[in-house]
């Protein structure tokens, strides 16, 4: 019987290894001495120690790719939750503990060309100064907090001097002091504007509504998500709009805790919105990292 190359490659391996019976190697010999195709085969197994090479490398390549991307996204992730922890932290730190007003504290002085000038003592470290205009038009009403905070008694101790109300020359009817506690505003210059009863600042209710909607919105998504778990592709996209109102009640709870009021709003809804942006990229690419287990875990059962 005529043996074939194909019969001879199996056998090959076995020569290299001084396997094959002393028959068999006699056939393996006489053959490559006739065939050139199966002698070089022989000789790139031995250059290859006796193994041939898959030299496909796409699999590692993806493999490796594959890898890569888990890495990056992880490092993405602790960057994303270190920012957030800051941001909070941060926020702590330099949050507005208001001061009770007290004689001394701010001193209003005109100091000529009817300008108006705020002095304040060595404990204020910040101020919010609103004004708006008196009914006849004749002029402003100034309304002046102050604060310090943690970060300021600790780590920035220098305060802010003084301030004038009114560069623009804008006549100054009144200067009213709030204490941020529910308490009626001071007079501190100028026409008392309420002689019949005093006047209270009330905090804003802006993030209140803006909780409000989030709440709404994640409940509205999340019925919908009920709804349509059946359709993949709609459910995945439904749960990313969803994680958006999630991460912004996350932020506000981190923030402001469950307070929804604030005397401060602006600089408390940016806070929420450092918070909320990476809490929502961390969010997505921790749910991509669990689909990513889930499915390795799986094709492991299978195998």
């Amino acid at each position: 019987m005529k043996v074939t190359c194909n019969v001879i490659k199996d056998l090959l391996p076995l020569y290299l290894e001084n396997m094959l019976s002393g028959d068999s190697r006699i056939i393996v010999e006489e053959h490559i001495e006739q065939c050139q195709k199966c002698k070089d085969h022989l000789n790139e197994m031995r250059n290859t120690n006796g193994m041939p090479v898959d030299r496909d490398t796409s699999p590692l390549i993806k493999i490796r790719s594959t890898l890569l991307k888990k890495k990056i996204q992880i490092a993405i992730f602790s960057v994303l939750l270190s920012m957030i922890l800051f941001v909070v932290a941060f926020s702590f730190l330099t949050a507005p503990e208001y001061i009770q007003y007290s004689e001394g504290s701010v001193i209003i002085n005109e100091i000529g060309n009817g300008s108006v000038l705020v002095k304040f003592d060595d404990s204020v470290y910040g101020y919010d100064i609103s004004k708006y205009l008196t009914g006849d038009n004749t002029g402003f009403v100034y309304d002046i907090t102050t604060w310090n905070s943690i970060w300021n008694r600790n780590m920035k101790k220098s305060n802010i001097g003084n301030t004038v109300l009114n560069p623009n020359g804008e006549n100054v009817v009144a200067v009213y002091y709030y204490n941020a506690d529910g308490s009626e505003d001071i007079l501190l210059y100028g026409k008392d504007m309420h002689p019949s009863g005093g006047i209270i600042t009330l905090p804003r209710l802006v993030l209140a509504y803006y909780a409000l909607i989030a709440l709404i919105f994640a409940a509205v998504c999340g019925l919908f998500m009920l709804t349509m778990y059946r359709n993949k592709k709609v459910f995945d996209i439904t749960m990313k709009v969803f994680f958006l109102p999630v991460s912004y009640i996350l932020g506000h709870l981190s923030i402001k805790g469950f307070v929804t009021t604030s005397y401060n709003a602006v600089r408390d809804f940016y806070a929420i919105l450092l918070v909320m942006i990476p809490l929502y990229i961390a969010i997505l690419i921790a749910i991509n990292l669990i689909k990513q287990y889930k499915y390795k875990k799986h094709k492991g059962h299978q195998v």
